[in-house]
């Protein structure tokens, strides 16, 4: 795929570039699947709370290890004054167009749950894999539970989390992610929610599901949102 079609699949998704009071939130944009489905790619991308520069991280996923292709994250930051969101955006592509080779947009999004949603319970979500009226599969849940873990260096004043990933279905309970520790690439998270259920349906293969997961992260002006994927098969 050429670096131009890489720029223009990383700004598919739109974005808004507002003063914030607050943390910094990041956008995200879902890139999708290779063919066979063994891997997924993601994008989150904002301005960073206290300096005001932008940047822009893409992730591609091992579904099948749930881990982090090697060359994966990779991150761009301009510290530059005048620099946009868009700039950003398209250094990171260039910079990934290797690790995104093969990737399109396939899959479907299944279930989502933004941060600005204050309806929706951010710990539980119940969807069907497949979109049909009436459903032709049994619904299934995803429900996070979060607990403390102890972080050195962590914030005076702030609990950090780790958190489990659950998955529910007819057949009963399987365990996606427990968290026994925090990973330093983490930073102090506070809070976790569910933001995006995506199923793809390779060909001839096992379905894959791909739970986007934010992070509340201690920041400089308030909690950072940020994002990990967990990868399973159904």
């Amino acid at each position: 795929m050429r670096v131009a079609g890489l720029v223009a699949l990383l700004l598919i998704a739109p974005f808004t570039a507002a003063p914030a009071s607050a943390g910094d939130i990041a956008d995200r944009a879902i890139l999708g699947f290779s063919a066979d489905g063994t891997k997924f790619a993601f994008e989150e991308f904002g301005t960073q709370d206290g300096s005001g520069f932008p940047y822009s991280s893409v992730f591609v996923i091992d579904t099948n290890a749930d881990a982090w292709i090697p060359g994966s994250p990779v991150r761009v930051r301009i510290d530059r004054e005048g620099a946009t969101v868009t700039d950003a955006r398209k250094e990171a592509a260039e910079k990934a167009a290797g690790l995104l080779s093969g990737i399109a947009p396939r899959g479907r999004l299944v279930a989502s749950n933004p941060v600005t949603e204050l309806a929706a319970d951010p710990h539980l979500v119940r969807f069907v894999p497949r979109a049909a009226v009436p459903p032709i599969d049994t619904p299934l849940e995803l429900a996070i539970e979060e607990y403390p873990l102890a972080v050195a260096d962590a914030p005076e004043g702030e609990e950090v989390k780790g958190f489990r990933l659950t998955l529910r279905t007819n057949a009963g309970e399987r365990l996606l992610h427990e968290d026994s520790e925090i990973p330093a690439n983490r930073g102090f998270p506070t809070e976790y929610r569910i933001a995006d259920v995506i199923v793809y349906y390779p060909p001839g293969g096992r379905p894959v599901l791909v739970t986007l997961v934010m992070m509340l992260v201690y920041g400089f002006e308030g909690p950072d949102g940020r994002y990990l994927a967990i990868a399973t098969h159904l």
